[in-house]
């Protein structure tokens, strides 16, 4: 009884904690990105911070953040969600991004305003996309890439077993390009 109620507190006071917190907590969703030098979007070198694996992005209809894999395909960001995120079982952000586009990244402590806008599969520009990002989490020079791909393909192929992705038609993943906010 005890040990329950211990594990009880405990989750509360994380859960209290990382929504407070100023952006995600290694693997844990945050709360608002609050610190950072705030530019434009199209302020940053994305072909430059492109060499790096991870940005931050704050979901604003929902004041949370998250560490998410970002790649860059012609100087224009994009995002991706692997797993079931339509018809799943577990809720995942796209389903905060389909009530409100509204994002905030973080990167290289520059955060800028921008908006999440759908890939349809089999556009252009999703092939285009979807290969950029396959040659830079590849792990072809080994070491961090690597272990990262094989541990993330290794989740996917299980969540989509369980989940009954695998046996579908329409791909479960989402792919979204960082845009300016509108006006």
């Amino acid at each position: 009884m005890w040990v329950v109620a211990g594990a009880g507190a405990i989750w509360v006071i994380a859960s209290v904690v990382l929504s407070r917190a100023d952006g995600p907590v290694f693997i844990f969703a945050g709360g608002p990105l609050q610190s950072g030098q705030t530019v434009e979007l199209e302020e940053i070198d994305w072909r430059s911070v492109n060499a790096l694996h991870e940005l931050e992005m704050e979901l604003v209809g929902s004041g949370s953040s998250l560490t998410l894999w970002f790649s860059v395909s012609e100087g224009v960001p994009y995002v991706a969600c692997d797993l079931d995120c339509v018809g799943g079982v577990l809720t995942r952000w796209p389903q905060e991004v389909e009530r409100d586009g509204r994002v905030v990244v973080r990167i290289e402590d520059q955060k800028a305003a921008g908006w999440l806008v759908h890939v349809p599969h089999g556009t252009e520009e999703y092939v285009v996309a979807r290969a950029g990002r396959s040659v830079k989490y590849s792990g072809g020079d080994g070491g961090r890439a690597a272990a990262e791909t094989a541990a993330h393909g290794a989740v996917v192929g299980v969540g989509e077993a369980l989940t009954g992705r695998a046996a579908r038609s329409e791909p479960g993943d989402r792919l979204y390009r960082i845009e300016p906010r509108p006006q």
